[in-house]
């Protein structure tokens, strides 16, 4: 089997492995298509993310779909043949936080195209039948591979109990802040104001349904916390979604937040630091909820997009051959071309 191998940074390699074999608990799936998520690209760029470094060459990709080819001895054939959508997170089940409903918080956890665990930029892989979801024909390939950050956006909407009628701001709508934005659709009476440094992006906030959209650019936070205020009468956002991880979004999240209000922090700074005026966050007495990852959300946004209240597939605006995975991320790495969410098509290797 092919694999698209992250060899350092800024340089794949198209690699021949063994096709692994399904063990007991486990499928053998043929991966489809593989999102380029935010983490990715901090892999691709710097070989790490946090303090979680690569110190070897590595398959990447957890943002994926595929059909299931077989399963281990004893189990269920029924799988095989079936379109399935992937959760990513391989808890351990055991731990105080996950007999608690932590699961998200699990400090044994290992991550799907994390290291050490390697990830589904690959033409085949094995893994849990536990942590599969079979997909209906309702919900395509594109719409499967977004499943993953809409479950994140909403398990971060769960964390800030939004409710009808408040005001909410989102700074930044990439792929996350898009996510967000989609779901925020389904409250009644939600005001939501978006920024972002790039037109095309506030462009589709709008037809997303956006009250306001506002652009940035760099080091004119002070304008954007201005103008917000003024949108909102000198109150402030009662829930603020960071998506960005930037320095002027991480500064201004308690800036543009209202008195009470609740901020979550979504968004990864590539230095692994925040900044932000405590003076701001302590005077309004602010509750920040830091997102990790998703939790028990993938099943609900599955039922979201099967109903018809959400369409994830219509976030995917380009697609590349798993031979062109250098192209895609230098694409994505460069917003070009109006890109908002690339996948990779893992059955096409020339």
């Amino acid at each position: 089997m092919k694999q698209a191998v992250l060899c350092g940074p800024r340089r794949f390699e198209i690699r021949s492995e063994k096709a692994p074999i399904p063990g007991s608990g486990e499928a053998l799936i043929r991966i489809g298509l593989v999102g380029i998520c935010g983490s990715d690209m901090h892999l691709y760029r710097d070989g790490r993310i946090g303090e979680i470094r690569m110190d070897s060459a590595f398959v990447i990709g957890h943002e994926c779909m595929g059909t299931v080819e077989d399963v281990g001895p004893g189990e269920d054939s029924s799988w095989v043949g079936k379109r399935v959508a992937i959760e990513p997170a391989l808890h351990c089940g055991l731990c105080e936080y996950c007999c608690a409903g932590h699961a998200n918080l699990c400090p044994r956890v290992a991550f799907l195209g994390l290291p050490p665990t390697s990830g589904a930029m690959t033409e085949l892989m094995t893994y849990p039948l536990h942590l599969l979801e079979p997909l209906s024909d309702t919900i395509t390939d594109e719409g499967a591979v977004v499943l993953e950050p809409l479950a994140v956006a909403l398990h971060a909407i769960r964390l800030v109990k939004v409710q009808p009628g408040q005001t909410i701001v989102i700074l930044g709508t990439g792929v996350l802040g898009t996510c967000v934005l989609s779901l925020l659709s389904l409250y009644r009476g939600v005001e939501t104001l978006c920024v972002d440094i790039l037109p095309d992006r506030l462009a589709r906030a709008e037809k997303l349904g956006a009250s306001r959209t506002l652009l940035a650019r760099a080091g004119d936070r002070k304008r954007i916390a201005g103008e917000i205020m003024e949108l909102t009468r000198g109150r402030g956002a009662q829930v603020v979604f960071e998506c960005a991880g930037s320095e002027e979004t991480l500064w201004n999240m308690a800036e543009v937040a209202a008195a009470g209000g609740h901020v979550a922090v979504i968004g990864t700074n590539p230095e692994d630091r925040i900044g932000f005026a405590s003076g701001s966050a302590r005077r309004k007495g602010l509750t920040f909820r830091f997102v990790r990852r998703s939790l028990n959300t993938l099943k609900p946004c599955i039922s979201l997009a099967e109903k018809g209240l959400i369409s994830p597939g219509e976030l995917v605006t380009h697609t590349f051959k798993a031979s062109q995975v250098g192209e895609a991320f230098e694409m994505v790495d460069r917003y070009e071309d109006g890109i908002l969410k690339a996948v990779i098509d893992m059955t096409k290797w020339s």
